[in-house]
């Protein structure tokens, strides 16, 4: 009856608590059926939309694609009240307004995030950028669907930048006209804040004391990465490849893979031990590559290439920024 003809304002919030409570005591094949009647009818009554598209996935999924009759209220009670894997399907519906991409971005779900960033009809607003961008530090898939967006400002453009790897950097340069000079020299300052005084000093120390009792190989640096000490790793391979810490990390940021590699080859650390090196680096923030295609044969290249002397020897011309 509630979809044979639009409801009145007074009959609408009654058909709607009477079919949630009759769907709620049916079998999951019955609310299916009902959801798909629910979802093609632009007046059907929200509080059942609201119900059903709650429920388990199979059910919600289809209001949520399909439901017509979708306000932004019910959008916004949906991503409020269920769960992840209801907000990632929300977030791929198209037209999605302020209100609901806001409520869909609070939790700061990466992959819900992400699906909004491809979703190239969703109203997105600079605070649900705002967290993006902070989620996207840790996440390269959805530092990319950002980058891909064109709604964003160039400020925004030039952050995103300094998380990016070089070729996305200047797609970004290009598409947004920024200052190539600009987002150089940022990328620099951010790559020397990547630690703060404290945790250097006592890196330092570490460092010291292990060159000195002849315990400093590449072997210890790697350790030093996978253990998750990341300003320990910096000063051990500043030292290993006879740079300063700062020239290192300047190498990492504009050199990526390339760098890693050579700080590698010239630490004596085995090709192999590469792949764990990048991982632990990826997962940093501080490298911004896939270990694939191009980046594949670029590290490849620099291990059958270089030996320890030229690596850092690069590798001191790639941080000669600083």
């Amino acid at each position: 009856m509630c979809i044979a003809q639009k409801l009145s304002d007074t009959a609408e919030p009654v058909a709607g608590e009477l079919l949630v409570t009759l769907s709620s005591t049916c079998p999951g094949e019955t609310q299916k059926a009902m959801a798909e009647k629910l979802a093609a009818c632009d007046w059907a009554p929200h509080a059942a939309l609201r119900y059903l598209g709650t429920r388990d996935l199979e059910i919600a999924s289809i209001i949520i694609k399909k439901g017509q009759g979708l306000s932004d209220e019910d959008m916004i009670h949906i991503a409020q009240e269920a769960s992840p894997d209801h907000r990632l399907i929300l977030a791929k519906r198209s037209n999605l307004r302020l209100r609901v991409t806001e409520t869909l971005a609070e939790p700061g779900e990466a992959n819900v995030l992400r699906a909004l960033a491809d979703n190239d009809t969703a109203e997105i607003s600079e605070g649900t950028l705002e967290i993006c961008l902070t989620v996207a530090r840790n996440n390269p898939k959805l530092r990319e669907a950002l980058a891909r967006r064109h709604d964003i400002s160039t400020d925004y453009a030039t952050q995103l930048c300094i998380m990016l790897p070089e070729s996305w950097r200047e797609e970004l340069c290009r598409r947004f006209g920024l200052d190539k000079n600009k987002v150089e020299e940022l990328t620099v300052e951010a790559a020397l804040k990547v630690s703060n005084e404290g945790a250097d000093n006592e890196a330092a120390e570490l460092v010291r004391a292990a060159a000195k009792d002849g315990r400093l190989t590449g072997q210890y640096a790697l350790s030093a990465l996978k253990k998750g000490e990341e300003a320990v790793f910096d000063h051990a391979i500043a030292e290993l490849c006879e740079i300063t810490v700062p020239q290192w990390r300047v190498a990492l940021a504009m050199g990526g893979v390339r760098a890693a590699a050579l700080a590698c080859q010239a630490a004596a650390l085995d090709r192999t031990a590469y792949p764990v090196v990048h991982k632990a680096l990826r997962q940093l923030g501080r490298m911004h590559q896939a270990l694939e295609g191009d980046a594949m044969s670029s590290a490849a290249n620099v291990f059958r290439m270089y030996g320890p002397e030229k690596a850092a020897k690069v590798l001191r011309q790639l941080g000669g920024r600083v």
